[in-house]
């Protein structure tokens, strides 16, 4: 099970990135000019500055490519942000492991795996975090927790804005948009401090203790306030482990506000979670 957890660290570190690009609540505060130029050096002002552009702007298409524990993972999705119970699907190749696929839907999180890494002939899994006898379901559910919480964008950007500090702007061209590339430096003491999740908090006291003071965010912003890619390499949890791993992921989003399709799979292609 340890390609799961590789893969599922990657997964949950991809929808953290996803959500800072979806819907903040409350009012539109630092915005035009003067917010712009305070959202240059402020990384609070830019948190709020893109949530309120994006307010009424929830669903997008991401590319994304990743690596955790010696594994590389490539593939693109969907995602509906907003409300309690945000909607993600992902379609990957988990390099030497074949393909896979995730759908988290209200509030469930189900993963289609290559054949041999689950028994019998069902491809998809359902994590229930509810499945007290069972400890692969019980570390994957507390992986669908964090991913539903981090999909509140309320709840990842707060993570950042009160940990990182804004090191420096430049103009920047990412797949044919014009772009501000914020670069962001997170102080990871910071971070675990403020971090909810108590096995992700002790990953990073785990950084901490090997040295790791800190670590860069990268967001690109294009002129209508939207992200068009972020990138991050920080410590967090194997949830099939609790081990420390570092893992990198870069996000590409487009089609900001385009219809998306995201169902549950079929219910007898569903199978029971590896013990």
């Amino acid at each position: 099970m340890r390609k799961i957890g590789a893969v599922a660290s990657i997964l949950a570190l991809t929808v953290s990135l996803a959500a800072c690009g979806g819907k903040t609540a409350g009012t539109a505060q630092g915005s035009g000019s003067d917010g712009a130029n305070e959202a240059a050096t402020n990384l609070v002002a830019l948190a709020k500055q893109v949530g309120d552009r994006t307010a009424e702007t929830n669903t997008a298409h991401m590319v994304f490519t990743g690596g955790a524990g010696g594994m590389e993972v490539k593939g693109e999705g969907d995602m509906q942000l907003g409300g309690d119970n945000p909607a993600i699907s992902m379609d990957m190749d988990a390099g030497g492991t074949g393909q896979m696929s995730m759908v988290l839907l209200d509030g469930v999180l189900y993963m289609k795996l290559p054949a041999g890494l689950v028994p019998g002939d069902k491809p998809w899994i359902k994590i229930d975090s509810n499945d007290k006898s069972n400890p692969m379901a019980q570390a994957l559910g507390s992986l669908t927790d964090q991913m539903r919480q981090n999909a509140d964008p309320r709840e990842a950007l707060e993570q950042f804005k009160d940990a990182g500090t804004i090191e420096s702007t430049e103009q920047a061209s990412v797949n044919g948009e014009e772009t501000t590339h914020y670069k962001i430096k997170v102080d990871v003491q910071k971070l675990a401090e403020n971090q909810k999740d108590a096995t992700l908090a002790q990953a990073m006291q785990e950084a901490i203790k090997s040295g790791l003071k800190d670590f860069p965010v990268d967001l690109w912003v294009n002129d209508d306030g939207l992200p068009v890619r972020m990138s991050i390499e920080m410590p967090t949890a194997d949830p099939t482990s609790g081990k420390t791993v570092p893992v990198k992921v870069q996000v590409d989003y487009t089609k900001w506000g385009e219809p998306v399709n995201i169902e549950a799979p079929p219910a007898d292609q569903v199978g029971e979670m590896p013990r």
